[in-house]
């Protein structure tokens, strides 16, 4: 598993706290309201086994469409289409997980390791990506990718550190941050796009 899914499984997932201006969003202090991975209460699966969420990781997979497109509204005005897929990622462990959180959020989730692959006309997103969906009890289902870029894709919406669109000698100091959301039923995810820099959120680049 990389150091950024590990970390992001550690904390949990960033709800859309982003606000207008540019100021920084903020992180759930309630654990319920996200999905971090709580050590000992989880139960691992084979991608294919049933689970007492009564589907399997695969079927979860499944129930998004496995691929598709969207549009995505950028912050600066502009529009793009966005092809996606989701596979399966059989080369981390585990790849499926029962998580039951029945004691202090009376819910449980699936998480799957999956390789998540979005591809925008404009070339902003690009590239094959690993990362964790998770299946809730509600039959929803959550993604979340992060694209890392050496230079500001959005520094007409965000100018990032005072520093313009560029950061002399560093790698990845700017970061995009997909979140998707499948409701139950529905094989088109609606989410945002956030833009961080050094792992500070700057604010939302983008809808979905």
């Amino acid at each position: 598993m990389n150091v950024r899914l590990a970390c992001w499984l550690l904390v949990g997932l960033l709800v859309g706290c982003a606000h207008a201006g540019g100021q920084t969003g903020e992180v759930a202090s309630d654990p319920c309201d996200s999905f971090p991975e709580v050590a000992g209460q989880f139960v691992e699966h084979d991608l294919t086994d049933p689970t007492p969420l009564g589907v399997s990781g695969q079927e979860a997979i499944d129930a998004t469409g496995g691929s598709g497109s969207f549009d995505v509204a950028w912050a600066n005005g502009t529009t793009s289409a966005v092809s996606w897929s989701l596979a399966a990622d059989t080369e981390s462990s585990p790849v499926v997980a029962y998580i039951d959180r029945s004691s202090a959020c009376a819910d449980a989730y699936l998480q799957i390791l999956v390789l998540g692959h979005l591809s925008s006309a404009d070339g902003v997103l690009h590239h094959e990506q690993r990362g964790a969906l998770h299946r809730g009890d509600d039959g929803a289902t959550h993604l979340r990718l992060f694209f890392s870029f050496d230079e500001n894709p959005f520094p007409d919406v965000y100018a990032g550190g005072g520093s313009g669109d560029s950061c002399t000698g560093c790698s990845g100091a700017f970061e995009l941050s997909v979140e998707s959301r499948w409701e139950a039923g529905e094989s088109t995810p609606r989410g945002h796009v956030y833009l961080s820099e050094h792992g500070t959120l700057l604010g939302e680049v983008g809808t979905f």
